[in-house]
């Protein structure tokens, strides 16, 4: 869910004044292609009380004309830095990603799988870790391209997530979607917000927050269920009942949080999110027990010239 307009989205604030009293501020992506962008993205990952990672990426990214009937694109990242360093599609540490993108250029499906399988299936090979390799080639055999998309295009997904946007400006605009745990059981409600924040016409640009949260109700129901799934994935290693009621025990009272919020620096002329900063901090309490992982994504794009 992208937008709420007109008296839907009054009714839903409880608002009194007429829909007409205010207007959205639409900010579609206006790229009519094919189109190239120069994408760079930094990553950064601490865990704990872990030195931080940090990795650097540049893509070149070509885009197809929009399709007439469904407005989609094929979209091709190809990997040509990593580090500042220069990378070649023979040296390159990964293939191509070749994907289908809606209007806002959120990718609804993976189109080249099969080649993605197998370079992951080549790296897990040489892990040499065979019970966490195994279980992740059954994994994989299981996907479709389009349930791939979310897990191998996660940055493209979480790029696009400012763009297409229709908002109030200065409103909140929060809305559900269903998540599910790692181990299983119930799903759980993320609840997702959306502010545009400022609009400079002179400019030319827009900046947005998004953030995500989340439900604390939902995950209260789902506690049950994923302490099973815990405690089935630390019975294959040790399935003695004191084990099992120590787990239980320790994650009685468990937290989990997981919150990312996002800064969104929109290009109005085409509609392209020019930067985009997201931290994502994830956090798991049980008994004395607790982990945190904080992970930011930091990326530019910029329409250039075809080479």
């Amino acid at each position: 869910m992208r937008f709420l307009t007109g008296a839907a989205f009054c009714i839903a604030l409880g608002l009194a004044t007429p829909a007409s009293a205010q207007d959205t501020v639409p900010l579609p992506v206006r790229i009519e292609g094919p189109a190239h962008i120069r994408l760079h993205i930094t990553k950064t990952d601490r865990r704990d009380a872990e030195p931080e990672r940090r990795a650097a990426f540049t893509y070149d990214v070509t885009l197809s004309k929009a399709r007439e009937d469904t407005g989609r694109r094929e979209v091709v990242w190809r990997l040509t830095h990593v580090d500042g360093e220069d990378v070649t599609p023979e040296s390159s540490p990964s293939p191509d990603i070749r994907m289908t993108v809606d209007e806002t250029l959120t990718p609804v499906s993976l189109d080249n799988l099969a080649e993605i399988i197998a370079a992951t299936r080549r790296r897990l090979e040489q892990s040499g870790d065979e019970e966490a390799g195994g279980s992740a080639l059954r994994m994989l055999a299981s996907l479709t391209p389009e349930t791939a998309a979310p897990l191998f295009t996660a940055d493209a997904g979480m790029i696009a997530t400012g763009q297409g946007t229709d908002l109030f400006l200065g409103e909140d605009n929060s809305y559900e979607a269903a998540g599910r745990l790692p181990w299983g059981g119930a799903d759980i409600i993320m609840v997702g917000t959306y502010r545009l924040v400022e609009v400079d016409p002179a400019a030319g640009k827009a900046r947005l927050h998004w953030s995500q949260d989340i439900d604390p109700d939902s995950l209260m129901a789902a506690i049950p269920a994923m302490i099973d799934g815990i405690v089935a994935d630390k019975a294959k290693q040790d399935d003695s009942a004191d084990l099992e009621a120590k787990i239980r025990a320790s994650l009685t009272n468990a937290t989990l949080t997981n919150n990312r919020n996002c800064d969104f620096t929109i290009d109005i002329a085409t509609g392209l999110a020019e930067k985009v900063d997201c931290l994502t901090v994830v956090e798991f309490v049980a008994g004395e027990e607790s982990s945190r992982r904080e992970t930011r994504l930091i990326a530019t794009q910029v329409l250039t010239p075809r080479p």
